[in-house]
């Protein structure tokens, strides 16, 4: 059974990344996450790729470091350094950020809300962003296999005083093996000024060592 909903969910995945290709106005995000955990800390180093079908590409290209600390059971404090590349656009933008997340854990679900801060060194102005993202995560069975989420993050740019953007987005994701997990979201961003982009999206988490 395991070994069906494994073959099952890969077989959607790449049937909802090879969609965008035959669809009109849909962007493909995908990323791969390495993490590991070092004595009180996870460390993630994501690897992004986004492209648009209606539009010249690559759109975006990401890496860097994300180090999260817990304190204490519901609060994580998280800073990081990414590197974004924008090939149609501003090239290389640098971006230093710092957040902090409350969870809750009521059975087997996850409440989360992220406020996270960062600046964008190289993008126009150098703006400085601040996020704020409700998530609510639900483990569909006792051994964690399966899960549903659904999260909307809100964007306000703190230099000039403007709500950005807001991030709508719902998937699923299994549990493929030990070390690697697998999910699939759709996303629906809604720029201030600007008509909505909607997305179909993978992350592929690898975990290198674990507690």
């Amino acid at each position: 059974m395991a070994l069906a909903g494994r073959r099952t969910f890969l077989l959607l995945g790449l049937w909802l990344l090879t969609t965008p290709a035959r669809a009109q106005d849909f962007q493909s995000w995908n990323e791969v996450d390495l993490s590991a955990a070092w004595k009180r800390v996870d460390l993630l180093a994501p690897f992004v790729a986004r492209t648009d079908t209606s539009a010249v590409n690559p759109q975006l290209a990401a890496t860097g470091l994300l180090v999260d600390l817990p304190l204490g059971n519901h609060v994580v404090f998280t800073a990081g350094y990414l590197f974004a590349d924008l090939p149609q656009g501003a090239g290389g933008v640098h971006i230093p950020l710092g957040a902090a997340t409350a969870v809750v854990r009521p059975r087997r679900f996850t409440i989360a809300d992220r406020n996270r801060f960062e600046k964008l060194i190289g993008y126009g102005t150098g703006p400085v962003r601040y996020r704020n993202r409700a998530l609510l995560d639900w483990k569909l069975d006792a051994r964690d296999r399966w899960h549903l989420f659904v999260d909307d993050e809100l964007f306000w740019n703190l230099s000039n005083q403007t709500w950005n953007q807001n991030r709508l987005q719902a998937g699923a994701g299994y549990r493929l093996s030990r070390r690697l997990n697998l999910d699939l979201y759709y996303l629906q961003k809604n720029p201030a000024g600007s008509a909505a982009v909607y997305v179909l999206g993978s992350d592929l988490t690898v975990r290198l060592k674990q507690r």
